[in-house]
């Protein structure tokens, strides 16, 4: 015995016969001699149905959701429910057919060769109602609120109507079309593209329904609080010698600061400040586009530049006599008189003053002030310097006296 365990043709002859039992077995139940569970109907409960129709111009309203199938097969492959649902359909066809409540036969595609499929039941009721277009204005919802101090202005949409397809015994329950759009914490203006949702009278989403088009465009103007200030021309050093300003024009007179409440706040009766200007550079007629500066907290500013044109014109010098000198600051118990540096009382002072020819020419003692502020100065002694306050574009010469001898005294 051990010697046929060992022998390779032992081995061989035992595989061979291993082999012809299992080939009678599987062709035994091929041949319908295996036992008759293999010819059982197999049944499929909620099997989709699908329906084919002009989606163009009909919309189903009513339809059985599923089918049951019960399939008969001599394949044991699919004897215990073996088969991919994605490989079969069911459906029924209406395509051709208008308006109504249609009986039509079930349908079926995609079972294996040889296989026996009965529907369950083999025909439905299928209900089509023509579709009616209804054309609504698009309305935007804003959800949310922008930050504390801005405010959200009207909003633009573009389209502003869209067309919705429905089913006509639908066609008055849809109150409007609405595209919603979040503010949540927005400090600027938002431009977004947003999904159409059709609505009914009380605000609930409509479904299943066919909207054009699909997504529209809104802007949403978002404010911060604003004040419309004067501009204050932010002019540094002097023309080139031998120059003067003959005018200078801007043009805007005011601009539109935006910010925080507290900072519009202040602003309302203030100047606003405008780029810096260095004269010392500009020798002749000149036309500049600067940007506006933004000061602390200020959000923006409207318009963004500022143009500034400067006519320039050769400097010409006229002779001033008896100003008025002013002695200014004195509280109610002091007096005060001036003095030249000679120690004689001086009342008015004459001076020349630089320009362009054109200014020069209406300038008289009343256009211009001659100022010595002596505020908070005791009793006593001082030397004050002048300070001339000339019409625009003018301004004292050289030579003009710088300061004057002031003496106070009680009453």
């Amino acid at each position: 015995m051990d010697k046929w365990l060992n022998s390779r043709w032992f081995a061989r002859a035992i595989a061979l016969l291993l082999a012809t039992m299992m080939w009678m077995v599987v062709n035994l139940e091929s041949d319908g001699v295996a036992p008759t569970d293999a010819t059982q109907p197999l049944f499929i409960d909620g099997v989709n149905l699908k329906v084919l129709y002009d989606t163009d111009n009909v919309e189903v309203v009513k339809q059985p959701k599923t089918v049951k199938i019960a399939i008969e097969s001599s394949n044991p492959f699919y004897k215990h429910n073996f088969i991919p649902p994605d490989s079969y359909e069911v459906f029924v066809d209406l395509r051709g057919q208008g308006k109504g409540t249609h009986r039509v036969p079930v349908l079926y595609k995609g079972f294996p060769e040889g296989t026996k499929v009965g529907i369950i039941p083999s025909t439905v009721d299928i209900t089509l109602e023509e579709k009616q277009t209804v054309e609504k204005e698009v309305s935007v919802e804003l959800l949310g609120q922008a930050a504390p101090g801005y405010k959200a202005g009207e909003p633009i949409v573009k389209p502003f109507k869209a067309h919705v397809r429905v089913p006509a015994s639908q066609a008055n329950s849809i109150a409007g079309v609405r595209a919603s759009v979040n503010l949540d914490g927005a400090t600027e203006p938002i431009n977004t593209t947003v999904p159409l949702k059709v609505v009914d009278k009380y605000g609930n989403v409509l479904q299943h329904v066919e909207v054009n088009p699909l997504t529209v465009e809104v802007n949403v103007p978002v404010t911060s609080p604003f004040a419309k200030v004067p501009i204050k021309l932010n002019l540094t050093n002097d023309l080139p010698d031998g120059y003067s300003l003959a005018s200078v024009e801007k043009n805007v007179e005011e601009v539109t600061v935006y910010g925080p409440k507290e900072v519009i706040d202040t602003m309302k009766q203030s100047t606003y400040p405008g780029p810096e200007i260095d004269l010392s550079k500009i020798n002749s007629d000149r036309l500049v586009q600067l940007k506006m500066p933004l000061l602390d907290k200020v959000v923006k500013v409207e318009p963004e530049y500022l143009e500034v044109s400067f006519k320039v014109a050769p400097s010409k010098t006229k002779r001033l006599e008896k100003v008025p000198l002013r002695i200014t600051g004195l509280s109610e118990n002091l007096q005060a008189k001036g003095f030249s540096a000679a120690g004689q009382e001086i009342t008015t002072i004459d001076f020349d003053i630089v320009g362009a020819e054109q200014n020069l020419d209406h300038v008289s003692p009343e256009d211009v002030q001659v100022v010595a502020d002596v505020s908070n100065l005791p009793v006593g002694v001082h030397e004050i310097p002048i300070v001339y306050n000339l019409p625009p574009y003018l301004k004292a010469a050289s030579t003009a006296l710088k300061q004057v001898t002031v003496e106070i005294t009680s009453k």
